[in-house]
Formats: structure tokens, sequence, C-alpha cells
């Protein structure tokens, strides 16, 4: 049975999140105002959003294609089976003519057996008159005319036959190959439909958490080191630390193998793992800055050194290795303007988070 196709009916949509009040400050009383950082429907026109659109538009065009070639293929398909049907109606009505015919002929070989043949100059000298003898004559032309009609309708008639089974194992073959491209084809197509779907929901994925953001220092694409919704953290810039050291970033706190994403688009430069740190990696941003993520679970494939990322693409995963063991799964993050001494990061965390 001919399995139904599904249609990929794809929509790119981006979620776009709604703008603080003005006047509106970050947690904690921090201070840092946050008005006009909101994504607007224009400032959600991230960088790359076109280029996602375009992929998908051309991913649409290669289903469409797919989906007629195999539109196609199943058109062939019921072709050569109507035709097939045919073939075989018209080879039992041939088979059963020739089997007609092959049985009168048998008779009149079985009667000429019993009886013996007669000669036309018999059935003449046995006449009883000269009318009789020509009526005998013409009738005996008459039989000998139908015997070789009859035989000539036998040999044509199973020729007939033969060539069409000859034809039926033909399409039948050209059927069976016709099905495996079919099989190929919809195999090649689902897979196509597969990818489309994954792209898409990556594409919206990232653009969700993607934010244009246009104040001071800080231009360009940006989204939170983790989702929105699962994480918090306050400005702890200097807050004092084993060693009479000071904190020199902040904590990025979330759920234990959450996703990390990055900060900005830009470029894998290094992963590290020390006692301190644990598990670490360093983006290099188009903006200029180095961005430290520290105290990670692990690395996701596309945080691999040396990969350029967009914002908002999954890097790692949240987690407390490092001097966290055992404390609250957390991000350490720090941001290092032209890859220099550690700046507070939090007015940039709030404004891509908050």
């Amino acid at each position: 049975m001919r399995r139904a196709l599904p249609l990929l009916a794809v929509t790119l949509v981006v979620a776009l999140g709604l703008s603080l009040p003005t006047g509106l400050t970050g947690p904690e009383g921090s201070g840092v105002p946050l008005a006009g950082l909101g994504p607007s429907p224009a400032s959600a026109n991230v960088q790359g959003l076109e280029g996602a659109r375009e992929r998908v538009a051309g991913l649409r065009g290669d289903l469409a294609a797919a989906t007629a070639a195999y539109e196609r293929t199943w058109a062939e398909v019921e072709a050569a089976k109507v035709e097939l049907e045919r073939l075989e109606i018209s080879a039992v009505e041939l088979e059963t003519e020739a089997a007609a015919t092959e049985e009168r002929l048998a008779d009149r070989a079985r009667s000429v057996f019993k009886h013996g043949s007669t000669s036309q100059l018999e059935l003449l000298f046995a006449a009883d008159s000269p009318t009789e003898a020509l009526e005998r004559a013409a009738l005996a032309g008459v039989v000998h005319d139908r015997e070789t009609a009859g035989l000539e309708e036998a040999v044509a008639a199973r020729t007939a036959l033969d060539q069409t089974v000859v034809l039926i194992e033909q399409r039948r073959a050209e059927l069976e190959q016709l099905t495996e491209r079919l099989a190929a084809e919809q195999a090649v197509l689902e897979g196509e439909l597969a990818d489309a779907e994954a792209t898409v929901v990556a594409l919206e994925a990232v653009a969700a958490r993607q934010r244009t953001i246009d104040r001071g220092t800080q231009q360009g694409v940006y989204a939170c080191p983790l989702d929105r919704h699962l994480t918090h953290f306050i400005d702890s810039w200097g807050f004092p630390r084993s060693g009479g050291r000071s904190h020199k970033g902040t904590d990025i706190m979330g759920p234990m193998g959450a996703p990390v994403y990055a900060f900005t688009s830009g470029v894998i430069s290094r992963h590290s793992n020390s006692r301190l740190g644990g598990i670490s990696l360093y983006l290099r941003g188009d903006d200029g800055n180095t961005y430290f993520y520290t105290h990670l679970q692990g690395y996701a494939p596309r945080g691999a050194v040396g990969n350029r990322v967009q914002a908002g693409e999954h890097i790692a995963y949240n987690g407390d290795t490092g001097n966290a063991r055992g404390g609250p799964p957390h991000i350490h993050f720090e941001r290092h303007p032209g890859g220099g001494s550690a700046v507070n990061p939090y007015p940039y965390l709030a404004a891509a988070c908050f």
C-alpha cells in the first residue's frame, strides 16, 4: 500500500521577548539601567536571520523537488501495474483461445485416425451424379480451408501467448526496478525532511535566544549564556573569595547539565582544565572581547576549539567542576576587553539576559 507522504510546512518564527519599561533596573538593586534593551521587531532581526530564512526556503525547494520525483515514480509504478494487469488478462484470453483451437485440431486428427482421410477423387467417384460430385468437391474444399485456418489460428494464438508471457516478465522486472528506485527516493526524502525539521528547530531556538543590543560599548547580537527562564545571578564583582582573592566575574546559576550558549558570535579560541576553574572555555567575540566560561560540566560539539559560532549556539554544559565541586552548579563568567584584564561582565550579562 502506498504510504502517505507528509509535506513539510516550514515557518521560521522568531520568539520575541517583551521590552522592559523605561527606568527598570537589574536585580539586587544593581542600578544597571535596562531601558530600551528588550528586543523589538526591528532588533529581533538579528545578524544571520535572513540567511537562515534563505536556508529554510532552499530546503523547502529541495523537498518540493523530492516530492515531485516521488509522485512521478509512483505514477510510473501505477502505470506499470495497469499494463501488467492488462497483459495478464490478455494472456489468459490467449491461453483459452489457443487451447480451444488446439482441441479442435486434436478432434480432427482423432477423426482422421479413426475414419481415414478421404481424397477429393474418392468423393467424386463415390458420387451418384456429376452434380453431387461437384457438391462433394466444394464441401471438401471448405473443410480443408477450415482445417488450414484452424491450424493457422492455433499457431498464431500460441505465438501471441508466448510473446505476451515474455512481455509480462519484462514488465515485472521493470516494476521491481521502479519499486526499488521509489524506496531509495523515499529514504532520501525522509532524510531531507528530518534534516529540514531539525534545522528549522535549531534556527528557531538560536534566533529566540539572540538579542540585538545597542548601548555604549556593547554593540551587536548577544545571548544569555543559560536559558533566561532557568538562570539567576547578581552583580558579585569584587566579592571576597578564599585565599584573599576577590571575585573577578559573575556567577550565573543554573541546573546541572543545562546547555551553555555562546554569549556573542565569535570563535572558540581555547579550552582549559585546572584545579581552580575546572573545565573552562574561551570565546573570542567579534566585538573585540574575550569571554571566559569556567566550572563547566563538559563541551558540546559546537564548542570545539576553532569553531566559529553564532550568539545563542550551544557550546557547553553547566556544571560544578574545579573548586566549585559540591556547591550549586553555575558558570563563572568573565569579560576581557581586547583579551586583556577582566572587567565586570554584569552590565553586559544583564543586557542580554534580563
